[in-house]
């Protein structure tokens, strides 16, 4: 008659002990990396989807001039002009003396659009320039009553406006 062996649970777990372990499981090295590589490819992916255009900045840039000078009007009580440059590849901030034209008076900030490779001026501020009156309302530099006037940047995926309304405001806008 053949005999029974009857095994015993720890005969039992040394049998299957080398093939499946009874701890917790864990990640390996390698599966670490490369999920960490997957997910710098996604960060990637979105930080140059979703970082503003080129356009866009210079856009922002011309928009901080303007609202730079304005402020700088009324805190300081005279007339602040921005012009553009020769060929429209800057924006001049200018202070004006009493009897100084836009082109006139000292420099306060400049912005240049050759930091913003790819970018170009299609559209400028018409007659010359605005200057903005201590009382924070803006006028154009060849005379006249108060502004609305729009800059416009292309560049590289698009174009990008600068908005100047008659009450003062400046705003952005992206064009296709």
């Amino acid at each position: 008659m053949p005999s029974l062996e009857v095994s015993t649970s720890s005969q039992r777990s040394a049998v299957r002990g080398p093939l499946r372990s009874p701890g917790p499981s864990a990640f390996t090295l390698i599966e670490t990396l490369v999920a960490l590589a997957a997910l710098g490819i996604v960060l990637a992916i979105g930080y140059v989807t979703l970082r503003p255009s080129l356009e866009m900045r210079a856009a922002s840039a011309v928009r901080s001039l303007l609202l730079q000078a304005r402020a700088v009007a009324i805190w300081s009580g005279a007339s602040v002009a921005v012009v553009e440059d020769a060929g429209g590849s800057a924006f001049v901030a200018r202070e004006l003396g009493p009897t100084a034209s836009c082109t006139d008076g000292s420099a306060l900030a400049t912005l240049r659009l050759s930091d913003f490779p790819g970018v170009r001026l299609e559209d400028g501020l018409r007659a010359g320039g605005i200057y903005w009156l201590p009382s924070g309302s803006g006028r154009s530099c060849a005379g006249g009553g108060v502004i609305s006037d729009t800059v416009l940047l292309h560049g590289p995926r698009g174009a990008a406006a600068v908005v100047v309304s008659s009450l003062g405001r400046v705003r952005l806008e992206t064009r296709p």
